[in-house]
């Protein structure tokens, strides 16, 4: 049984190992909403709405049984069948990452909300290996696909701060530092990396780089949206509260 790779670019590799991953931008597509849906019937107005964006065309349905045709001969082994009213990939969700990265990052929460950061780290860095570059990275995104994708992407952020939080709560603060940076220099405005950042650095006795990280933030903040950061930190001259940390 083939195991579809969707978080980055898209490849289907059998139980060898070999590619079996279709060149057509169209074959894509179609590959694309069979495996997000695997084990489920994807109807023919999907594929319609998603490759051509309008209603089923006779001349559009012919298309697309011919696009299903050459999908069905690079993947061979019946797993592409016809299912009123349309089409379903036969495998097991679990052999799609895009599906099985979601369910990683709900056991992980589980385990953070159970206090249990050290399980919840290792859940983590495994859905988050899973990722070679933006979900669906060769694939072009109709209106059907585009929400899918940016759910990934949505969903691949909050599982980078439970990464993160995950992390600081072992204590394990100057490892994270690095990665903390380029998450905060390529989500600028997200300020849950920039908390996770100065909490770092502020735990690891660089109280004046966390200075430094939130009046860049505040500077940030006020040139792009007007607006203060959302959480406070402490004077890290005072000495009356040496264990109090950044509110958020």
């Amino acid at each position: 049984m083939p195991d579809f790779k969707l978080l980055g670019p898209t490849e289907v590799l059998d139980g060898d190992g070999h590619s079996r991953t279709p060149g057509g931008p169209k074959l894509r597509q179609v590959l694309a909403l069979l495996a997000l849906n695997a084990g489920k019937v994807v109807s023919v107005d999907v594929f319609v709405t998603e490759l051509w964006g309008e209603v089923a065309k006779k001349a559009e349905i012919k298309t697309l049984q011919t696009h299903i045709y050459h999908l069905r001969q690079v993947l061979a082994g019946g797993i592409v069948a016809t299912q009123a009213p349309g089409y379903a990939l036969r495998v097991d969700p679990h052999r799609v990452d895009a599906l099985v990265f979601p369910r990683l990052v709900d056991r992980a929460a589980e385990h953070q909300q159970a206090g249990d950061h050290r399980a919840a780290e290792r859940v983590l860095r495994d859905a988050l290996a899973r990722w070679t570059g933006p979900a669906l990275a060769d694939v072009r995104l109709g209106p059907v696909l585009a929400p899918y994708a940016t759910a990934l992407h949505e969903r691949r952020l909050r599982a980078q701060e439970m990464h993160m939080d995950a992390m600081i709560s072992l204590g394990r603060h100057g490892e994270v530092i690095e990665e903390l940076r380029l998450l905060v220099a390529a989500h600028p405005l997200n300020e849950n990396f920039h908390a996770q950042l100065i909490t770092a650095l502020s735990r690891t006795g660089r109280r004046t780089d966390a200075r430094h990280a939130y009046e860049g933030l505040r500077a940030l903040l006020d040139a792009e949206l007007g607006v203060a950061p959302s959480f406070a930190i402490p004077d890290p001259h005072a000495r009356s509260h040496p264990g109090k940390e950044i509110r958020r």
